[in-house]
């Protein structure tokens, strides 16, 4: 074919479509703000951790293959998962221990998808009230610690550990320890911090530095610091053989 023809017809079509400006206005979501931005699945999450539910005093005792056998008669299964994420923040937990970590993220339509839908892993026995669900919260069945009416009944933080480590445990999967499943509480840096109105980066890392000595010299012997690599496509060091943060980085402060 001729090439001023193919050339033509290339010039034609995009004269026929739209700007690029105005493909991008139509297309392009305006990126959030920090004011804008709303995360409404923790927002609800939040909302049901708060709730404390009336305490089952009655439970029916049943060996764990009963209750494995029960659920799966009654069809109960990954099907009936109402809420796929949860935020483990109970008011019950609060009240009575001390608060030195953030709230676990529990995914519960993952966790449900590993066990392969045996909700009787978690749901290990049903209150004796009929018109209540099978499978009743954590908290609904376990709350106070070493409740004098129910002393065979331990509290609910301790019904998360046991559960959770010895399922992780057992499986060889998951985390075992505090910070594997949850984020220490970090003090309110604002009134913490001592900086001037407009710092320069290197006053930011001297003022960090001030409380956080040891992370800075576990920094120094990280990765993170000492890669070095090879920048062949670095303006003025196309001939440098390697480059990196703790070499010739301009922002290594």
């Amino acid at each position: 074919m001729n090439r001023k023809f193919v050339m033509a017809g290339v010039v034609v079509l995009f004269l026929a479509l739209p700007s690029l400006a105005a493909i991008t206005a139509q297309h392009v979501d305006p990126i959030p703000t920090k004011e804008s931005f709303v995360p409404e699945d923790m927002i609800k999450a939040r909302e049901r951790a708060a709730i404390v539910p009336e305490l089952v005093t009655e439970v029916r005792e049943e060996s764990l293959y009963q209750r494995r056998k029960t659920l799966l008669e009654k069809g109960v299964g990954i099907q009936d998962v109402k809420h796929t994420f949860m935020l483990l923040d109970s008011p019950i937990i609060k009240a009575e221990h001390e608060d030195f970590y953030e709230p676990v993220r529990f995914m519960h339509g993952k966790h449900i998808s590993v066990v392969d839908g045996d909700c009787s892993k978690c749901h290990h026995l049903r209150p004796t009230d009929p018109e209540l669900s099978e499978t009743v919260a954590c908290s609904a069945c376990h709350q106070k610690a070493f409740d004098p009416e129910r002393p065979e009944r331990i509290g609910l933080k301790a019904a998360y550990h046991i559960q959770c480590m010895t399922c992780h445990e057992e499986m060889k999967k998951g985390p075992v320890d505090c910070l594997g499943c949850h984020s220490r509480n970090a003090p309110d840096h604002e009134e913490l911090v001592k900086l001037r109105p407009d710092p320069e980066p290197w006053d930011v890392t001297a003022e960090c530095l001030r409380c956080h000595e040891k992370q800075g010299e576990d920094m120094l012997r990280s990765a993170h610091w000492l890669w070095r690599g090879p920048s062949p496509y670095t303006v003025e060091r196309t001939k440098e053989v390697m480059s990196g943060k703790a070499t010739n980085a301009v922002n290594n402060f």
